[in-house]
């Protein structure tokens, strides 16, 4: 690079509402911490606290509503395929930037910002990085799962098997505004083509969407931050308890944990909220219901814990609590199907049981519930395995240095023996 790197940031949210979010604004901070000059380019408020006079950082944030929970119905069905005001603003920020030096970064687009944003950003010229945080480039429904059945979906996006399958956990015709706006992304502005990188959260992720992405665009998995404060590993030899940690809904396995702790007859907590609560409550009336916890708060539960359960019905594209029950000692047990198997190891920092199976899942815990020894030498390999190489937001920040670099054409910067440093 013959001038200095600028990023700017396109996430849809302005303030924390999940993992995606929490790693656009994380890798934000970060970057701009080394001196990079970053612009944060939102739609949906409010700010932030985190990201709000933070030198170097700029935020941008159009105030709009999210597509789902805009009143005006009409609007968000159109703006969902292409939202004109974000298109201008971004037209208008990226006017006065230039293509050589400046890198846009998306995390996510589909909740508000448009596919049309994307390709605006790539029809100026500027290099375009895509984190791939969920399945969205390739799948309507972000996560090839078939609502209802409940089922991993393996039909070939926007296929006629893909648009005859009601496969939206709304209803159909929702499932058809979803792959209408596909075609849009995919077909029309050929946004999967016009990326420069992809960044995948998990190599189990981008194997999902590799035989769906353009061939000639090099991917590569950047690790998420997961800061976490070093402790000695949890007493996990000495907790009773299993805990479920996220959103109550049906692709989260959440029912399957509730079934199969109720079967193998052991403690449950249930860190979270959702739609499915008052069943959950049901199936395991003596089990602890937290609501929301903040961070530190979900540090201390885990610290309770004999051991996470991450049980998802779909792939997900990583799990970060089970990196962050890690840091604690406390080791995961996690469905054989989903991307957290790229990091947790069976029988070596975790186990994994049979993907979607209630009896395997109940098994393993019947089993882990009275073997002390075992569930004591897991957690010392989970954290042993973290702290090897924590998932700080330097490390972050480190790989998407070397990342811009690549896409910008520059060399690593050498130290003064000569030696190239990331």
């Amino acid at each position: 690079m013959s001038e200095a790197l600028e990023v700017v940031v396109l996430n849809d949210y302005a303030s924390l509402t999940g993992g995606s979010t929490a790693v656009a604004l994380a890798s934000a901070r970060g970057l701009a911490a080394r001196g990079v000059p970053v612009t944060l380019f939102t739609c949906v408020g409010p700010v932030a606290p985190t990201v709000r006079e933070v030198a170097n950082l700029e935020v941008v944030c159009l105030g709009q509503a999210e597509i789902a929970r805009d009143p005006n119905r009409l609007r968000a069905f159109a703006g969902g395929w292409r939202n004109g005001a974000a298109v201008q603003a971004l037209r208008a920020l990226l006017r006065d930037k230039s293509p050589a030096r400046t890198v846009v970064h998306v995390h996510t687009w589909t909740k508000a910002l448009s596919p049309f944003a994307l390709s605006a950003v790539a029809d100026l010229g500027f290099p375009l990085v895509i984190t791939l945080h969920d399945f969205f480039i390739a799948c309507p429904n972000g996560g090839f799962f078939v609502h209802g059945p409940d089922e991993i979906c393996r039909r070939v996006p926007l296929s006629g098997a893909c648009w005859r399958c009601d496969c939206d956990r709304r209803n159909y015709g929702h499932k058809l505004w979803r792959n209408a706006r596909t075609v849009l992304q995919n077909r029309l502005l050929q946004v999967p083509r016009k990326a420069t990188r992809y960044v995948g959260v998990s190599e189990f992720s981008l194997n999902i969407l590799r035989p769906h992405l353009p061939p000639t665009i090099p991917t590569r998995v950047v690790r998420n931050p997961v800061d976490c404060a070093f402790s000695p590993p949890a007493p996990v030899a000495r907790n009773r308890r299993f805990v479920f940690l996220g959103r109550f809904e049906t692709e989260k396995g959440v029912r399957l944990f509730a079934a199969a702790a109720r079967a193998a007859g052991v403690p449950a907590i249930f860190i979270g909220d959702g739609a499915l609560r008052p069943e959950l409550e049901r199936l395991c009336p003596e089990a602890e219901f937290t609501g929301w916890l903040a961070p530190e708060q979900i540090r201390a539960k885990l610290r309770e814990a004999r051991m996470l359960v991450f049980p998802p019905l779909w792939y997900e594209t990583l799990g970060l609590v089970v990196i962050e029950a890690a840091a604690a000692g406390v080791p995961a047990l996690v469905a054989s199907g989903c991307a957290a198997t790229d990091y947790i190891r069976s029988d070596v920092n975790g186990l994994h049981f049979a993907h979607g199976s209630v009896e395997s899942l109940a098994a393993q815990m019947r089993a882990l519930a009275v073997d002390h020894a075992r569930v004591e030498r897991l957690g010392r390999a989970a954290h042993d395995w973290y702290w090897q190489n924590p998932w700080t937001t330097d490390a972050h920040v480190d790989e998407l240095m070397d990342l811009y670099r690549d896409v910008l054409g520059a060399p690593a910067p050498a130290n003064p023996e000569g030696v190239l440093v990331a």
